[in-house]
């Protein structure tokens, strides 16, 4: 990652996501979901369900777990770790902070992987 893509992006006002309270914004043409937990403490994950597919927001959050409104896979909110055999991905966590009355994340740009018909995949073949 760059200098230029290593910067927080100011995504609201601190007011704005009250305790126990989600939010989601788009940083980096990247979908995240912002919850602040009845602890105060902010999260940053993609708002995307590994096991689903679809949008991981409007779930159930508490004790630093989320759960997927659409099948119930619960993510722990700090690692983005599976916690059900639901989904053995996890979620994608992004750096948040909160400073001077604003919340900011670091969401790096999402890169396309290119698939060159007449090779093996990415990640098959002897090691170089």
């Amino acid at each position: 990652m760059t200098d230029e893509e290593n910067l927080y992006e100011p995504v609201c006002d601190s007011n704005q996501i009250e305790v126990g309270k989600e939010a989601v914004f788009t940083v980096n043409s990247r979908k995240v979901l912002v919850v602040r937990s009845l602890e105060g403490d902010l999260f940053a994950v993609e708002d995307n369900c590994p096991h689903a597919n679809t949008n991981i927001s409007g779930g159930r959050f508490r004790n630093g777990f989320y759960a997927c409104p659409h099948h119930g896979a619960r993510f722990e909110l700090s690692t983005g770790k599976s916690m059900t055999n639901l989904s053995t991905k996890p979620l994608i966590c992004f750096d948040i902070k909160e400073e001077n009355g604003k919340i900011e994340i670091l969401v790096p740009k999402k890169e396309k992987v290119v698939f060159r018909p007449g090779g093996a995949p990415p990640g098959f073949g002897p090691p170089m």
